[in-house]
């Protein structure tokens, strides 16, 4: 959908990470990055908002020189200027447990990553998709046991990653034994899990609030699914061009693609 973009009436702006801001490579374009830091001069609060711990939003979050909130694990936590927890909906402890102990029961293949607060657990650290992730995110995870039941005392996201088709089949299997929690794919070999009251809107509602704006004040840019909600939520939500058709269907304005600098195009006819 094409929209309408009104420069002067935006206050702030909410922006996802992966194929949003950063390009295929895992950078901020340069003059993304100088547009950014131009705005943060004129104190306009540019937050990141991703499934991403905190620990694997920082050093963009300084690459940017940003002094604004983050929004992570798509909602669930909200951290301070200085990191410290200031919004946190997490799963109950005997529900974490019971998630992954039905994981493994149905497929042991599967990758099983626990995050806490800035906190990234694992039972197996020279796996295969954790080695990957640690490369990918910076981030180095804390080898434990999942038979230790503390472990589970403020679960704020369980990542699955395997093979698409187990994927896929855990998704579903998964959804029907806990309708109740919010489960979905961010990619073909990634499954999300959180608490069902966890979501970027209401993380982006909460920040409105603290930042003293109105929600017509506020832009939203996303490309996967777990960004409708706050797209749809934002006074102006924008897709990249990258972004997937439902993302684009729910957002009101198109812009170019991630690698095009589509949200630094954006952001220059808004401010």
């Amino acid at each position: 959908m094409e929209g309408c973009i009104e420069k002067g009436i935006y206050k702030a702006v909410f922006s996802d990470i992966d194929g949003t801001l950063l390009n295929t490579s895992h950078r901020i374009p340069e003059l993304t990055k100088r547009k950014i830091q131009d705005m943060n001069q004129n104190r306009i609060p540019f937050v990141l908002v991703s499934a991403r711990m905190p620990k694997g939003m920082r050093e963009i979050r300084n690459e940017l020189g940003a002094q604004s909130p983050m929004i992570c694990y798509s909602g669930a936590l909200v951290v301070d200027e200085k990191d410290h927890p200031i919004y946190s909906v997490a799963l109950g402890k005997e529900e974490a447990k019971q998630l992954c102990d039905a994981i493994k029961e149905k497929n042991r293949e599967i990758s099983v990553n626990i995050y806490s607060n800035d906190l990234w657990m694992v039972e197996d650290i020279e796996e295969f998709w954790v080695k990957q992730e640690m490369e990918i995110t910076g981030v180095r995870a804390k080898e434990v046991s999942f038979e230790d039941f503390s472990v589970f005392e403020e679960v704020h996201k369980i990542l699955c990653m395997g093979e698409a088709e187990d994927i896929a089949r855990l998704e579903q299997d998964l959804k029907q034994q806990f309708p109740e929690i919010r489960i979905y794919r961010s990619k073909d070999t990634y499954l999300e899990i959180m608490s069902m009251r966890a979501s970027k809107s209401d993380a982006v509602h909460m920040l409105e609030q603290r930042f003293e704006i109105q929600r017509k004040e506020s832009v939203a840019f996303g490309d996967n699914f777990n960004d409708i909600d706050m797209i749809e939520y934002a006074g102006f939500g924008v897709a990249v061009g990258n972004a997937m058709e439902e993302v684009k269907e729910a957002a009101d304005y198109v812009t170019d693609t991630n690698d095009n600098e589509g949200l630094r195009k954006v952001l220059d006819q808004c401010f």
